[in-house]
């Protein structure tokens, strides 16, 4: 229908008068439908640029807004080291922690040395340690780099006064040491035994172990490595 109308156009009003713009003009208002469908081939084309910018400059906008938000547990900015900032960065894994029943508090960060309690599952959970070491530590390390000496967890017999303030012999803390053997504890345990670091005094490192003597050689092992400052780990029993 629409190419036999534009063809009756064409010979009514169009046929001999296409060579002047002023009766090419004519043509158009003479014929308001052909018009408006001409104009209207030409508009979703425009629609779709428009709506395109528009969604460009929206995406950007976004992005942006984005970009000048806080940085994220990604972002490769650093911070200083302080508890406040160390608390910020573990908010970008607690919701990891609450999701399976536990959280993490920091309890003191003094010396380059970060002090964590576990709470909750996170705490009581054999693979804390592994909590410790595998996630949380890595975080905190990728954020506050060279500034990080040493992250230990404390337990909620620990936390008297005096632990709470890391206890520093010749700037080895004794409780860093301590903790790092949370690693043996649950073997162990497991064999009835328990070890405590009574004490950290020049390279003499003062252990409080009962347990099978194979461990106990671990325990010796697993302090020096940790610790080349400490030179000899005597046992008391």
């Amino acid at each position: 229908y629409l190419a036999n109308w534009i063809k009756d156009s064409e010979h009514d009003s169009f046929s001999t008068t296409w060579n002047g713009s002023h009766n090419r003009n004519y043509f158009l208002v003479q014929n308001p439908v052909f018009t408006l469908l001409i104009f209207r081939a030409f508009l979703p084309s425009v629609s779709v640029k428009q709506s395109s910018q528009r969604w460009v400059h929206q995406s950007r906008t976004a992005v942006t807004a984005s970009a000048g938000g806080s940085p994220g547990l990604y972002s490769a900015q650093t911070f200083e080291l302080t508890p406040k900032n160390v608390d910020t960065v573990l908010d970008d894994v607690r919701p990891y922690l609450i999701s399976d029943g536990g959280n993490v508090d920091v309890v003191s960060v003094e010396d380059g040395i970060i002090a964590l309690k576990l709470q909750g599952a996170c705490g009581s959970c054999p693979s804390s340690t592994s909590t410790m070491k595998m996630g949380i530590e890595r975080v905190l390390k990728e954020k506050f780099g060279d500034a990080v000496k040493d992250i230990v967890q404390v337990y909620d017999k620990q936390l008297s006064e005096t632990t709470v303030e890391l206890i520093i012999f010749n700037n080895l803390p004794l409780q860093a040491v301590d903790s790092h053997l949370d690693i043996l504890r649950p073997a162990i345990k497991n064999f009835g035994g328990s070890v405590e670091v009574l004490s950290v005094e020049g390279g003499d490192c003062r252990v409080k172990y009962m347990g099978p003597e194979s461990i106990g050689s671990g325990v010796k092992a697993a302090i020096k490595e940790k610790f080349p400052d400490i030179v000899n780990v005597v046992f008391t029993g």
